[in-house]
């Protein structure tokens, strides 16, 4: 449920871009705001991941968070402001750009420390209350002036930032007081982060550079149907997103059990969320005459080839979650990072069927379930097979403090 909610979010902003935008402004949108997942990829790994895994009772591991998290956010809102300039925007939309950027970073964070000490119902209630004030601008400011891209991007920022608010309101106060100190162990998260932070930027980064691709080679109105198509698949999208926050907590209280044992879930979960994820797929495309419309407004259609890609490609994604979840529970992060970015040279796949095939873009989801594939595979048989027989079982899971 939770997950469901913030998933939401992200579907709700791209539908009022589908809608107020039409297929180009709806690429440029996905373009923007997949540059602003992929920034809190990185803190979610360098700091969230961290904040479940290591000992959050050792005061210097609390200071090193909070520092970390204050840095991550206000670099990637600075470095948004001249990236954003230098991709074209507005000056409205650059500045709304930064402020989202940093924004959404702080909610996903504050979104984490919920999820550790096992809040999930007060996600649901801080996710909400984040969708109704992002909706509640935009309608606002949709009344007194054409609809734009700097105007969904204000309504994410103010929206994000309630949000951490009452996120912080609903955190024990324990948490509230912690504080930046001298004496902060920076190395030990970033040690474990940043190869966590690597690990997690690669499917953002991959999907940024996929969207490049398409809008370069084929033009924005090319690519707008085909990321139509992929906000149709979102519950799809929810319960991969699900799975990704639930699968290293749930690995880390089981990581004193035996790998053979953690593996055979693992497998059993692969199975189920692959099967999932094609039987909704399935649904999808009976669905699309009804519920293509409504995410486009009736403006351009939403491409049937596209929606099954798309569903192929969350089957894959879901796939590789468990095993890389049950890896980096193990500390095995650094193995896991290197068999992750194997999903990059599968970008030539995508690179091929763009150049080759500039008039079928709706191949492209096809071509991008090759990396998540083989990556789930490698990382089963190269780190967690050989695990269970070489080391049956990791360490405690981290005290509360």
């Amino acid at each position: 449920m939770a997950q469901g909610t913030q998933a939401l979010g992200g579907l709700v902003l791209s539908v009022a871009a589908a809608r107020l935008l039409g297929a180009a402004g709806l690429a440029v949108f996905a373009l923007v705001y997949g540059i602003i997942v992929l920034a809190t990829a990185v803190s979610s790994g360098l700091v969230g991941d961290s904040f479940v895994v290591l000992d959050r009772s050792d005061p210097a591991v609390r200071s090193g968070l909070v520092w970390w998290s204050v840095g991550v956010t206000g670099v990637a809102g600075a470095i948004a402001l001249p990236a954003a300039w230098l991709g074209g925007l507005p000056t409205t939309a650059v500045l709304a750009c930064a402020a989202a950027t940093s924004a959404f970073m702080l909610q996903d964070l504050a979104r984490r420390a919920l999820m550790a000490v096992r809040r999930f119902w007060a996600l649901v209630v801080v996710d909400a209350i984040g969708i109704a004030v992002t909706l509640a601008v935009i309608a606002a400011g949709a009344t007194r002036q054409d609809a734009s891209l700097a105007l969904i991007l204000a309504g994410l920022a103010v929206g994000q930032v309630v949000s951490v608010a009452v996120a912080v309101w609903f955190l024990r106060r324990s948490l509230r007081r912690w504080l930046p100190t001298r004496e902060s162990d920076l190395r030990q998260v970033w040690h474990f982060g940043s190869w966590q932070a690597a690990g997690q930027a690669i499917r953002p980064t991959v999907l940024t550079i996929m969207r490049t691709l398409v809008v370069v080679v084929a033009g924005a109105a090319a690519y707008g149907p085909l990321e139509a198509a992929r906000v149709y698949t979102a519950p799809l999208i929810v319960l991969i997103t699900g799975v990704n926050s639930f699968m290293l907590p749930h690995y880390v209280g089981r990581r004193d059990r035996p790998v053979t044992e953690n593996l055979r879930v693992a497998d059993r979960t692969v199975l189920g969320l692959a099967l999932a994820c094609l039987a909704l797929g399935g649904v999808a495309l009976l669905l699309l005459p009804v519920g293509g419309p409504l995410v486009t407004g009736g403006g351009f259609e939403v491409p049937a080839l596209a929606v099954a890609g798309w569903s192929v490609y969350a089957a894959a994604g879901a796939s590789l979650l468990p095993y890389a979840g049950l890896a980096a529970a193990l500390r095995e992060q650094r193995r896991l990072l290197l068999l992750r970015s194997l999903e990059v040279p599968g970008l030539l796949v995508v690179a091929l069927v763009v150049l080759l095939l500039p008039d079928h873009a709706d191949l492209v989801p096809f071509a991008m379930a090759v990396g998540p594939a083989s990556v789930a595979l490698a990382v089963r048989q190269r780190i967690l097979v050989r695990m269970a027989v070489d080391r049956p079982a990791g360490v405690p899971a981290p005290r509360d403090e």
